[in-house]
């Protein structure tokens, strides 16, 4: 009889990761819709509808009518359906219909978001249906657009000079959006007063001069990150300071550092072959700890070079 041997343990099973919640896919597609990626497929099961319609969201053309609505009949529909009927006749008591739409919908909310936003920059909304649009952003959806509907209120708020509305926007504000309320604090108290010195490096030529924005020899200064292509033209009164893209250098800086001197003589050899002249700042905290943490920022100064006007981010002109 032959010895009796234990039997070959079973392998453990294959342990399969559970597949993403409905919850948890939109929030992806918020995130990358966030940072401008592509945007992640439908799932298929629960939640896949809703996942259709936050993807249409993201994805059409507010000049061109509202998204299709991927409902079945039911409270859903419903809300999709409200949303089109205000985006297909906006004139039409927007303010009370923005007050009534549910935000039930991850999607309802992007949408609105993104019709509004364009409404705001084509200038068809008045300053009363802009608020009462940034109210019913503030109020419903997901966290992504409370945080660019408070952006944009504060945006507003500033170019505006409206401290009563930068008051009620302070007082409803989060925890999390304190530090973003602390900016626009920092820049309510700059209107009226002189302008900041900033170490500015010319274009061309590359030489740091320290120098408030008055002794710019303009009465408005642009600040925005040069693009790729030809240079935008600028009216003469105007002055252009332009950010770094990568910037971490510390703003007081004798030297451009090799990590960013590419980026510099890139600008340079621009600005030399067109003829023109500007100012680059390689360095995003020099802005950043006086609040001006959205580009485009126009800043307007009044005779004295004290700062009369700031509109920033979503508040700027697309062109000063």
């Amino acid at each position: 009889m032959p010895p009796l041997t234990a039997p070959p343990p079973t392998p453990p099973a294959e342990i399969r990761p559970a597949p993403p919640m409905a919850a948890e896919l939109q929030d992806r597609l918020l995130e990358a819709y966030d940072w401008g990626r592509a945007l992640p497929d439908a799932p298929k099961g629960p939640g896949a509808t809703a996942h259709r319609w936050l993807q249409a969201a993201a994805t059409f053309d507010p000049r061109q009518g509202p998204p299709s609505n991927p409902f079945p009949p039911g409270a859903a529909h419903r809300e999709a359906e409200t949303l089109r009927a205000l985006l297909k006749a906006p004139r039409v008591r927007p303010a009370a219909r923005l007050a009534a739409l549910p935000l039930r919908q991850t999607g309802t909310a992007l949408a609105l978001w993104r019709w509004g936003q364009t409404q705001v920059r084509d200038g068809h909304f008045t300053p009363a249906v802009r608020r009462a649009w940034e109210d019913r952003l503030l109020t419903g959806g997901p966290g992504l657009t409370r945080g660019y509907a408070l952006r944009h209120a504060l945006c507003w708020a500033l170019a505006e000079q409206d401290e009563a509305r930068f008051a009620a926007l302070k007082g409803r504000a989060d925890e999390a959006a304190e530090p973003v309320v602390a900016r626009f604090q920092r820049l309510f108290g700059l209107l009226g007063g002189p302008s900041p010195v900033l170490r500015l490096w010319t274009l061309p030529g590359l030489d740091y001069r320290d120098l408030r924005l008055d002794q710019l020899g303009a009465a408005r200064v642009w600040i925005l990150p040069a693009e790729e292509g030809p240079l935008p033209d600028l009216p003469a009164d105007v002055a252009w300071i332009i950010p770094s893209l990568d910037a971490g250098l510390d703003d007081r800086s004798a030297s451009i550092p090799g990590s960013l001197q590419a980026e510099a003589k890139a600008l340079e050899s621009r600005f030399r072959e067109a003829g023109r002249t500007a100012h680059f700042v390689p360095s995003r905290a020099a802005f950043q700890d006086l609040g001006l943490a959205w580009f485009p920022v126009l800043v307007d100064l009044d005779a004295q070079g004290r700062i009369k006007a700031l509109r920033m981010g979503d508040a700027a002109p697309l062109k000063p």
